[in-house]
């Protein structure tokens, strides 16, 4: 199906429920207050146990409100009768309670309406002392006493006002002065200065969507305000109300506005919305309208949810957003429907223009024929691709003729003429993708390629991925996009242009369109990933080297990242594994711009320079060893000669032949020649005091490097990370060399808590610490208790299960740890403090961090070997695991 479905609601049920309430019970005025509380509470409970039991959204909305109108009711028929109030008094409801739509929280919004004749004065006491008790009930009131006039004035200067008498409906008083308002106000008010009212609430919503994210795909959104919430629904069917005069989207439906399947699926998707808020209000007891990561996994049970291939929390978010999204889609159709109407006024004597099958008209492109799309579904991708060729925006009558002829664009979607149109559209030379969201938002790209279109609105319950998996792709399509037009050619002029040299840039855009395809299905998304490319590269007739390339990207979408973060590149059989593992340069190629766009599409500033040096490096490296001018193994004495020279330049030829003897091999092929003289300077200072210590910024990438050098000794780095995390410090690498005679050489790529760059401030003070840590003046304990808050995250976030690895495939001389788990102060002591117990040697640790989640790898050995044999390997992953359940029970004493 190219446009998945929303739940549909439960059916209507208020009525009975509406029958059963009694009425607001009579008696002294002194007994008012406990009166009214008692039956707010009762049927607050009544509402609550109705809710509970399964009913429809707008059912709790009608019960909810006929059970205030009681109240409201019985409240003024008492107050009016004890204050003597004068008749031609009617009590209205405005706002969301006028409409019969509230949530068990929601404000009251009322209007005493004067009827004429009547002052102002001699309703005074009743306008003050009605909602003071409506206050007093701890109730949020929105109160107004007006006349008639007074009404129109005020709507006039405020379209807010404007907005909430729309939805009027008379309470209790004097019926005959709410007839005369609806019979003489309300039509003024739909047709005064319409087109300024709908302008005033199209520039409302624009802002308010600005203010809450201004995307639909937040991960904790807010229902009501926020992109694609109720608020949208209810902005668009006001502005048709004043532009059509129809009221609600039934009133849509019988006008022929909206088509009968859309609206079915708007009011499925305004009720999934109306049930989550009202469970949302019923937990807190108080508004609450932002579904945050608790809460989130509270609404899938309380739904009924099941574990299935993903999680049930996933699966209640992929709903949410999919009901979202129809309403933000139905919002900006119906308001570019009015636009349209309002333009077709002023620039109707534009003349026609005709594009091939298409035509311009009001300087938006449309179809003369209506059943052009049905006859021809290939035309439906030539009508987009039309549109963006000429920078033209679609005709929304035009738009919604595309939609309702997708079953015969899916019927179609393996002949030839489908399959050309396509990749003409997703290929076309100098595109940047203009129309992608929308070929996506009206079903068409699911349409044809239903294997992305089974990821529409898939959620990730996690801080990394911000956008679900359909918008984070749609994004780096289109950075690939932008890449290959040069529109990106000064932020990134490598990677540029290595997408203009690329002959074929098609299969890149559909490993692309894949490479996350597969989540969701259980198992390895990436070959379950791969197995969807296969049946999409046999249907649009790809050749054999078109298919290899797309399919391998797919596959293997996450090996570079995942290579140049959390491995040595500076092993030489790494790379060359590396890179015969790829095979070509075309796809290495592919594979690095496919990771450069995956990663900077995942969320802002995920993309960082360390990343773009790390996957530079590794690229440069793979690639010289595919074209064969990869050093051979003989260049490490040359490697050698580099430093002896800027060694013995600077500090003589004694003390370069002493250093070349002391430092290890794997110095020399991991370490910068340019950074030889300092690493030497630091090593004669550590021969006189306790620490010597280097703190250089590197701007361009991101990060700063600290080298530290201090006598040898197990647990070492231990005590060092311990004390950096202490100071907030955040370690991204670790490179530990230890020479031949005594000392230890630990350089880390660090970063502060916020910003990119360490403060000279902190790193005194961590300098200060360490010095008497090392000095045995005070215990690390002791530091990491004065300095650490406790955990780096508070609230209640999507919980990380802990995972440790060892693998001793990746690198022939150590045995590599992986550790996945939460990310917190004090992880890589604590990893490391374990390791040191175990009786293990770190050599190189490696950190990658994605949002609150933490991707640490260690390369060790014990007593000079690899960590061999399944007891070892379990027992080392034992002592971590042990360690991180250690930090976290830590993390929650000092959190209670």
């Amino acid at each position: 199906m190219s446009v998945p479905p929303i739940p549909p609601p439960p059916p209507s049920s208020h009525r009975e429920a509406i029958g059963s309430l009694p009425g607001f019970p009579t008696g002294a005025p002194e007994d008012r207050l406990t009166r009214a509380r008692e039956y707010l509470r009762d049927s607050h409970a009544r509402a609550e146990s109705f809710h509970r039991g399964g009913a429809a959204g707008l059912s709790t909305c009608r019960l909810l409100s006929a059970a205030t109108d009681r109240l409201v009711q019985g409240l003024f028929s008492e107050l009016s009768a004890e204050l003597h109030a004068p008749p031609g008094l009617a009590l209205v409801a405005l706002g969301s309670y006028g409409r019969r739509e509230l949530s068990p929280q929601s404000d009251l919004d009322l209007l005493l309406l004067r009827g004429p004749g009547v002052s102002e004065a001699s309703v005074a006491p009743l306008a003050r002392a009605f909602p003071t008790l409506l206050w007093d009930l701890k109730r949020a009131v929105g109160w107004s006493a007006r006349g008639p006039d007074e009404c129109v004035r005020a709507a006039d200067a405020d379209h807010t006002i404007r907005t909430a008498l729309l939805d009027a409906r008379f309470l209790t008083g004097d019926a005959a002065v709410s007839d005369v308002f609806e019979a003489k106000i309300l039509p003024a008010l739909l047709a005064h200065r319409a087109d300024a009212y709908i302008q005033d609430k199209v520039q409302e919503l624009r802002s308010r969507r600005e203010r809450f994210g201004d995307s639909v795909f937040l991960l904790e959104p807010n229902l009501k305000q926020g992109d694609g919430g109720l608020r949208d629904l209810e902005t668009a069917l006001w502005i048709a109300r004043v532009r059509f005069r129809t009221r609600g989207l039934t009133g849509l439906l019988q006008q022929s506005i909206l088509p009968g399947s859309q609206v079915t699926r708007l009011k499925a998707a305004r009720d999934f919305l109306l049930r989550i808020r009202h469970q949302l209000h019923f937990l807190r007891g108080r508004k609450e309208d932002r579904l945050t990561f608790d809460l989130q996994e509270e609404l899938a049970r309380f739904l009924g949810y099941q574990q299935g291939p993903v999680l049930p929390v996933e699966a209640f978010m992929r709903d949410y957003y999919l009901a979202a999204n129809a309403l933000r889609q139905a919002a900006d159709a119906l308001i570019a429907r009015c636009e349209e109407l309002r333009l077709a006024r002023k620039i109707s004597f534009l003349p026609e223009r005709r594009l091939g099958a298409f035509k311009v008209f009001r300087g938006k492109l449309t179809v003369s024929d209506p059943g052009l799309f049905t006859r021809e579904p290939a035309s439906i991708l030539d009508f987009f691709r039309t549109a963006e060729e000429n920078g033209l925006p679609l005709y929304s009558w035009a738009r919604e003729q595309a939609v309702q002829a997708l079953p015969a664009l899916e019927v179609a979607r393996a002949t030839p003429a489908v399959t050309a149109a396509f990749k003409a559209l997703f290929a076309r030379p100098g595109t940047r993708g203009e129309r992608l969201f929308e070929l996506h938002d009206a079903g068409v790209l699911g349409a044809v390629v239903p294997e992305f279109g089974r990821v529409t609105a898939h959620h990730q319950h996690d801080l990394y991925h911000v956008y679900t998996v359909d918008v984070h792709t749609l994004f780096a399509v289109r950075r690939l996009y932008a890449l290959r037009a040069g529109d990106l050619v000064e932020q990134e002029p490598e990677l540029s242009r290595e997408m203009r040299d690329l002959k074929d840039p098609l299969p890149l855009y559909l490993g692309m369109l894949l490479h996350d395809a597969g989540k969701g299905m259980g198992g390895n998304h990436s070959e379950k990933g791969r197995l969807l490319m296969v049946a999409l590269g046999e249907r649009l007739g790809l050749s054999p080297r078109q298919r290899e390339v797309a399919e391998f990207l797919v596959k293997d979408h996450l090996v570079m990242s995942h290579t140049a973060q959390r491995r040595d590149l500076s092993d030489p059989a790494l790379i060359a594994d590396f890179a015969r593992s790829v095979g070509d340069v075309e796809k290495l190629t592919c594979l690095y711009l496919l990771t450069w766009a995956d990663i900077s599409s995942v969320g802002p500033r995920m993309w960082t320079g360390w990343k773009a040096q790390l996957l530079r490096e590794l690229y440069e490296k793979a690639r010289a060893h595919l074209v064969g001018s990869a050093a051979p193994s003989g260049e490490t004495p040359f490697e050698r000669v580099r430093f002896h020279a800027r060694w013995a330049r600077v500090l003589g030829e004694t003390r370069a032949r002493e250093l070349g003897r002391v430092l290890p091999e794997r110095y020399f092929l991991g370490t910068d020649p340019s950074h030889a003289t300092l690493h030497a300077r630091l090593l004669a200072c550590a021969r006189k005091r306790p620490l010597a210590a280097a703190l250089r910024h590197h701007p361009e990438a991101g990060y700063s490097e600290l080298s530290l050098v201090a006598p040898d000794r197990p647990g070492l780095l231990s005590l060092l990370t311990g004390v950096l995390s202490a100071h907030r410090i955040d370690i991204l690498s670790a490179r530990i060399i230890s020479t031949s005679d005594g000392l230890a050489l630990d350089v880390f790529d660090v970063r502060p808590p916020h910003g990119h760059l360490l403060e000279r401030s902190r790193w005194r003070m961590a300098r200060t610490d360490l010095l008497r840590v090392l000095m045995g003046e005070v215990s690390l304990e002791d530091v990491l208790r004065r300095r650490r808050t406790g955990s780096l995250l508070h609230r209640h976030l999507p919980p990380v299960p802990p995972r440790v690895t060892v693998d001793n495939r990746a690198s022939r001389d150590f045995t590599v740890v992986d550790v996945v788990t939460q990310d917190r102060v004090g992880l890589l002591h604590a990893i490391s403090s374990a390791l040191t117990r175990a009786g293990v040697q770190i050599a190189v640790a490696k950190v990658a961090t994605e949002a609150h989640r933490a991707m640490d790898s260690f390369y060790i050995t014990r007593q000079g070997a690899r960590v061999e044999g399944p007891g070892d390997e379990a027992a080392l992953v034992g002592a971590i695991t042990a360690a991180l359940e250690a930090l976290e029970r830590e993390g929650a004493e000092i959190r209670a």
